[in-house]
């Protein structure tokens, strides 16, 4: 076997591929960049700005994000006395690791015995219940309730970054996401819920291969887990955390620099993270491909819902908080448990 050769098994090894090259932590670091610069053009466009636009003109400014995070990754970290310096340089760290964590656990696509460029990796990665291989860092067979119980902790680690900077508007921010976590947590699982009771598996790889998309299946689970999905990751409507108006930036109102960075750039993983999933879940996934072209497939069909996920800022205004509990607990819990009638209904009769 030749250097080239060995390179290419190991760079392509699914667990090295997915965590750190596509849709792992380089893509995500690219595609963040892009997102941000979306949000913003696509805001100025409709109130009629010109948006990010001095760096780069002839490609709309889209440099500019790049001069952007140089400014922040090089700016003073500044510690706020009297905090724990350990726990509030950590905290950020803590934030950004737990809400990427879930994509290697996430199926992206899956592998045939031959004929694709993970092929060699079928065995390794093999689901005996499909006999196919998985793309996906790390596969087991229960990933959808391991990446939701992931997702569900993170608040947790906002609350504990708002905490150790001992500020009353970011307390007030992490006090929010609770409340907020309470309301989108719940209706995450029951929706994910009537899906696994659906098509009777735990196993996100053995639904996308079902061949019914759940968006069909049970299109009442597919609108709340979207919205859940828009409040779980701060996006307008349900910018609420941060509402700048109210209380400067919620919890990461202390953080500048590179923390700044990390607290943001969690945020948007949390998003890509749950448009991943809900491709997997509601649209098919990597469907009619597989391999490589079915990863590509599967990550177009992620950035399209993120992409749509932060335009909203450009059409609503945020919601108070009291508006996203009251709609979260008064009219969506009572459709995810429509969505749990449904699917155990189709599970029955179908499957």
């Amino acid at each position: 076997m030749t250097i080239l050769s060995l390179l290419k098994f190991y760079i392509f090894y699914p667990s090295f591929f997915v965590t750190v090259i596509f849709p792992g932590a380089i893509f995500a670091l690219v595609f963040l960049l892009f997102v941000i610069w979306f949000e913003r053009k696509a805001a100025a466009r409709v109130q009629m700005r010109v948006g990010p636009y001095y760096a780069s003109k002839r490609i709309g400014g889209f440099l500019q994000l790049f001069a952007d995070a140089f400014k922040f990754v090089f700016s003073e970290i500044i510690v706020p006395s009297g905090v724990n310096r350990t726990l509030y340089i950590l905290s950020p760290v803590l934030v950004l690791v737990v809400s990427f964590i879930p994509i290697v656990l996430l199926p992206v696509s899956v592998i045939p015995r031959t004929g694709s460029i993970f092929s060699p990796y079928y065995y390794s990665f093999l689901d005996p219940r499909l006999n196919l291989g998985v793309v996906a860092g790390y596969f087991t067979r229960f990933n959808l309730v391991i990446i939701l119980g992931l997702e569900a902790i993170y608040p947790i680690f906002v609350v504990f970054l708002g905490w150790v900077t001992n500020n009353r508007f970011a307390i007030v921010g992490a006090i929010r996401e609770t409340f907020l976590s309470v309301s989108y947590d719940v209706l995450i699982l029951m929706s994910t819920l009537s899906l696994a009771i659906e098509y009777h598996t735990l196993d996100i790889a053995e639904i996308v291969q079902s061949g019914i998309p759940g968006v069909i299946a049970d299109p009442i689970a597919a609108f709340v887990f979207l919205v859940a999905m828009l409040i779980g990751s701060s996006r307008f409507p349900f910018d609420i955390v941060e509402a700048e108006t109210e209380v400067v930036i919620g919890p990461y109102t202390e953080y500048s620099g590179f923390l700044f960075v990390l607290n943001m750039a969690g945020t948007y993983i949390v998003n890509l993270v749950y448009a991943l999933l809900f491709a997997d879940l509601f649209l098919g996934g990597w469907l009619p491909f597989s391999g490589f072209p079915g990863l590509i497939f599967t990550v177009f069909k992620a950035a399209l819902i993120v992409l749509f996920a932060v335009f909203l800022r450009s059409v609503y205004g945020r919601y108070r908080v009291d508006q996203a509990l009251r709609g979260g607990w008064k009219y969506l819990f009572p459709l995810s448990l429509v969505s749990l009638v449904i699917g155990m209904m189709v599970g029955y009769l179908w499957l």
